[in-house]
């Protein structure tokens, strides 16, 4: 089954039926096939997007190591590019290395698909990334929506031009344009039906309109408050100008006409709210709307009253989300907001309200994370996270009253919670850049940067280190000088060989950390030194640790991060002790909560330890699969096991002893099925549960058999055969659709080698258990 994978949750599903559009997706099906380079273009609103995303679900078959989907309407800073399809790809944060180094090395040898959406603002950089990852791989596919092409050789352009104006005698099982509208309509007014009485004046509005999807859509909508005739006659008026004109500019013209016409039918105080909103980024909530569109000329109005006329509308996109209900605008609407708001000279005005609301947001976020809410504050943060981006970039640009550092410290949460430490680090640098005198908030920001560089292993953060201590000492702050030592004791034990002089630091440490009352730090040095004592034979004193650190969260029960990491070195101490068996249940129970988090880290680690107890349980080939997958999370973060040489001399014994039970050939194998499984598939393993997922492989044991070379669902497949079932028959049985079910059958007889049906259903005869 091919894997796909998506930017945000929740983004560029089909939230509408897809109406139409077969000519222009077979036309994008023969070019993926064809080109590695395909550009979708147009107009904003001709439906570029759908098409895309249509044509990758139809093409998914295909690309057997997936189908990625980036959305980059909110993505500002071109920098952050290779950050943004790295998180659409699967891969929840960018390693120590440059971002771009991973895509290469993730994409060198899949046969995949990956659609960039919305790229017309990045062009430059999109055509330099596009170029980079074509020529490091052979299989790689890029599929493109913009309003123009990034004109690189081998660039195969697709127009995607409006829907087919209908003719007189046209009905909606004839003409795209008629059945997009008659749809929408009937969900705008469930009582509309096209009939004899109104179809000469729906065939003249879609006319009107140039078979322009974001038009048609924006017309169907305005059922629910005038009559048909009422619409005509407002285009009338509005498109006069630009009647009978059909270049590519004027369809232009005709969108920005008709978005103008919807402006115009909105009431002053909304089309007020519609320019402030567009200084948000990917979307946004009520209480974000409240807070950054109202004053001045809204002052006495009604926000939510005025949010849900925009709704209405079709103005505004409603998105249900797990907490609550998010908005946001499609690009073209809040561009031409965008443009209302800069006329009126209030641009900038907007975007310092837009940041010191996240700003808000961000510092409250701070000083609750490590708290009872930590769950629902990161799911907040990374639902914001285009506008926190925006909002970062206008304090870097407007230097001068630390919001820039501020916003950078209030996300450590974000930063830590989704293992964001790379970007992180970028971003500070940045604040840092803008804001180079000293002050707290930039100590706070440098401690902070020199932690996320030391778990990252990375030697640069010892000048980061020390950079926290001079700035302490400059402003003469007792809490800064705190944090200062702890980040100076954590690199003692990256890099000192002195123990007792590391653990003597960690005790002044804790006491000024305590007096000073900063939480955060004082559990991250618990969670160090535990580890610390399990990596150096100490095991009950590191569980002894961890109780301390558990009974230091006691008031905050609901808190995740700091009791995964305990849980996680209670994992390791266990072990440590010789109880295996013990270190992996308590393993087993943390990973889901790890996983359910999106903390990398702490995945990774715990998979390294279940890995070693698996070794030590003489579970090896096991052990050795679990040990590739994690390297590949490691791999995401920065450093394997952070660079604590004890652990990693622990991690290559383990593969010493790996290798010498099952020999150089077998324990390769195993590693390497390790590195490439998905994320869910690999915990499934590592909890001991059984996975038949597609991306599963035969394992050694099997290679005898004549089905040794089919994945799971493959051998399903070949069984159905052998029962005589028809593909149809198969689809319907497995829940699949007939195509797919096509592929897996045209698979299963490529690596059997066979050319029939009838050599399959033998191949599959010896598999069955005779008969008692």
């Amino acid at each position: 089954m091919t894997q796909w994978t998506w930017a945000r949750s929740g983004t560029r599903n089909e939230t509408t039926g897809f109406i139409g559009r077969a000519a222009e997706l077979e036309a994008v099906r023969k070019a993926v096939a064809q080109a590695r380079l395909v550009t979708l273009t147009g107009p904003g609103g001709v439906g570029k997007t759908r098409v895309a995303v249509r044509a990758a679900h139809q093409s998914a078959v295909d690309f057997p190591d997936g189908v990625s989907i980036a959305e980059l309407s909110g993505l500002r800073d071109a920098e952050f590019l290779p950050n943004t399809v790295a998180t659409a790809v699967g891969l929840p944060e960018i390693a120590s290395s440059e971002p771009m180094d991973q895509l290469i090395d993730h994409f060198a040898d899949k046969q995949a698909l990956l659609v960039l959406d919305t790229c017309e603002h990045l062009v430059d950089a999109m055509a330099v990334f596009v170029d980079i990852l074509l020529s490091h791989s052979s299989r790689l596919v890029f599929l493109l929506t913009s309003r123009q092409p990034v004109a690189l050789p081998g660039e195969c352009v697709l127009p995607i031009p409006p829907m087919r104006s209908p003719e007189a005698d046209a009905d909606a099982e004839s003409n795209d344009a008629l059945a997009l509208f008659v749809s929408r309509a009937k969900a705008a007014l469930p009582s509309f039906e096209l009939s004899a009485e109104n179809r000469s004046e729906v065939i003249a509005l879609c006319r009107r309109l140039d078979g322009i999807p974001l038009a048609i859509e924006l017309a169907a909508v305005r059922l629910r408050t005038m009559p048909l005739e009422q619409i005509l006659s407002r285009l009338d008026d509005r498109f006069r100008l630009l009647a009978g004109v059909r270049t590519a500019q004027a369809r232009h013209h005709t969108l920005r006409t008709t978005i103008e016409w919807s402006h115009g039918l909105c009431s002053p105080m909304e089309r007020e709210l519609w320019a402030r909103l567009s200084v948000f980024a990917g979307g946004f909530t009520l209480e974000a709307v409240e807070e950054v569109g109202t004053g001045g000329e809204l002052a006495d109005c009604d926000v939510l009253d005025l949010l849900g006329a925009l709704v209405d509308k079709s103005v505004v996109q409603r998105i249900e989300s797990d907490a609550d209900y998010r908005y946001r605008l499609l690009d073209t609407i809040r561009e031409y907001g965008a443009e209302r708001l800069e006329d009126s000279g209030r641009s900038e005005e907007y975007a310092r309200r837009h940041r010191d609301f996240f700003l808000r947001m961000a510092q409250r976020a701070g000083e609750e994370w490590l708290g009872d809410q930590q769950v629902e504050w990161g799911n907040r943060l990374t639902a914001d996270f285009d506008n926190f981006r925006l909002a970062m970039d206008f304090a870097i640009a407007h230097p001068g009253d630390q919001s820039a550092l501020r916003l950078v410290n209030g996300l450590w949460g974000l930063w830590l919670g989704k293992s964001r430490l790379t970007e992180a680090r970028r971003w500070i640098d940045k604040a840092l850049a803008a804001e180079p005198e000293a002050t707290v908030d930039q100590g706070i920001a440098l401690c902070h940067g020199a932690y996320y560089g030391l778990l990252q292993a990375d030697r640069q953060a010892q000048e980061t280190v020390r950079r926290c201590r001079a700035v302490a000492e400059a402003l003469d702050d007792d809490f800064l000088r705190a944090r200062a030592l702890y980040v100076e004791t954590y690199e003692m034990l990256m890099w000192d060989r002195d123990i007792e002089r590391t653990l003597a630091s960690y005790e002044e440490s804790r006491r000024l950390l305590t007096a000073s009352g900063d939480l955060f730090p004082l559990v991250a040095g618990f969670i160090n030194t535990a580890v610390f004592h399990a990596a150096h034979g100490d095991p009950a004193r590191a569980l002894r640790e961890a109780d301390a650190c558990l009974r230091l969260l006691s008031p905050i029960p609901r808190e995740r991060w700091a009791r995964n990491y305990m849980t996680i070195t209670q994992v390791l101490a266990l072990w440590a002790d010789g109880k295996p068996e013990e270190s992996r249940d308590l393993g087993r129970k943390v990973l889901p909560s790890a996983l359910d988090q999106g903390e990398t880290m702490s995945l990774a680690a715990t998979v390294e330890f279940l890995a070693w107890a698996a070794c030590s349980a003489d579970e090896h080939e096991h052990a050795a699969t679990l040990l590739g997958g994690a390297t590949t999370l490691w791999r995401q973060v920065g450093a394997v096991l952070w660079g604590v040489r004890a652990l990693n001399t622990q991690r290559t014994e383990t593969e010493n002893a790996l290798m010498l039970s099952l020999g150089a050939e077998r324990f390769t194998q195993a590693y390497a099925h390790g590195t490439t499984l998905p994320l869910p598939e690999l915990v499934a393993i590592a909890c001991g549960k059984p996975h038949t997922g597609d991306h599963a492989s035969a394992s050694p044991a099997d290679d005898s058999s004549p089905l040794g070379p089919l994945t799971p669902r493959e051998r399903e497949v070949a069984g159905l055969i052998g029962e005589g079932l028809t593909n149809r028959q198969i689809a319907e049985r497995l829940v699949i659709s007939k195509r797919t079910a096509d592929t897996h059958v045209e698979h299963i007889l490529t690596k059997l080698g066979v050319t029939s049906r009838t050599q399959i259903a033998a191949a599959v005869a010896p598999e069955k258990p005779a008969p008692t």
